[in-house]
């Protein structure tokens, strides 16, 4: 083999975040060790010469070499542990689909990055436990994104909560992550609905292309950018505005758990707020909240939430 191409297939060794055995590259390439060390000068002096922000590293423990930062990285190292640990934390995938994540992610790192990465990322990988329904998601999220990228109308089968399969004839509008699961987020077509419902993804059973398209204003009506603020429950319902009066030490878990709020007058040890929020999952989360939120307007949600807790103090005063 040549120099050059030699060189070439070293450089792109590196490139690829791999460690390149001295002795092995040696043996493999039948070259003695002088060449091997010239090839490396080569690189290096290339590497100087192009103004690449990049180093080529000798580990004398592992007699490797390896690249110490490609500048096409877009990571850095910080950022890709903190990235894993956010998706770890989310718990999204079974732990198969997770682990081929992880493993892409990692691999733009080089590889004493890569160990101290194993060692942060360890323990939350050896104990990882998926969502309890298991399923591989990549394919079919994969799918219905370009599904929703070419503005498609569908037909799915959807296994509801009770285990009823149904039938819907749907039209896309985008899918988001929230509280462990997928979801579709999707008007049921010839029903006439001023808001979108939404299908969890691992619940969708059979798609079907129905070879149709709809009008891209819907989309841009009702993309995920201007709705995200609003879908934090993940409910279907009614697009409402409510206002809460919120003691000043959960003012900040409110907020970001409604980020879609504006302040309507400060009380002191209360402030009282305005938000837009979509569904009955708000009554659900305002029970989670004691007597650190209440609910002011609509007057019908807070009618709601009082009939929710008689129910729940008649199940408890029963025993």
């Amino acid at each position: 083999m040549d120099k050059a191409t030699r060189v070439l297939i070293l450089f792109y060794d590196l490139i690829q975040g791999k460690s390149v055995n001295k002795h092995a590259f040696i043996e493999k390439y039948e070259l003695n060790e002088r060449s091997f060390e010239r090839d490396i000068k080569t690189l290096r002096n290339f590497l100087m010469e192009m103004h690449i922000a990049s180093e080529i590293v000798f580990d004398r423990r592992e007699n490797t070499y390896y690249l110490s930062s490609w500048e096409n990285n877009k990571f850095t190292s910080v950022e890709v542990i903190t990235l894993l640990k956010i998706l770890l934390g989310t718990r999204a995938l079974n732990k198969k689909e997770m682990q081929m994540v992880v493993n892409s992610i990692k691999s733009v790192l080089n590889p004493k990055e890569k160990k101290e990465l194993l060692f942060a990322l360890y323990d939350e990988m050896e104990n990882y436990i998926p969502p309890i329904h298991s399923k591989a998601l990549l394919e079919n999220i994969g799918y219905i994104n370009n599904l929703i990228y070419q503005r498609c109308k569908i037909q799915i089968k959807y296994i509801k909560a009770n285990g009823k399969v149904i039938q819907r004839d749907i039209i896309l509008v985008a899918f988001m992550f929230s509280d462990f699961y997928f979801y579709l987020i999707a008007f049921i077509n010839d029903i006439k609905y001023d808001y979108p419902a939404f299908f969890r993804i691992d619940r969708i059973k059979d798609i079907k292309d129905l070879n149709e398209k709809y009008d891209e204003k819907l989309y841009q009506q009702y993309n995920t950018g201007s709705m995200r603020n609003c879908l934090q429950f993940m409910y279907a319902g009614k697009l409402l505005t409510v206002k809460i009066r919120c003691k000043n030490c959960a003012v900040e878990a409110m907020r970001d758990r409604l980020p879609n709020n504006w302040l309507v007058k400060d009380e002191g040890n209360y402030k009282i707020y305005k938000a837009k929020v979509f569904g009955e999952g708000f009554i659900k989360w305002v029970l989670s909240q004691g007597n650190n939120i209440e609910i002011l307007e609509p007057i019908e949600m807070r009618n709601k939430l009082i009939e929710k807790i008689k129910v729940l103090s008649n199940l408890y005063m029963s025993i």
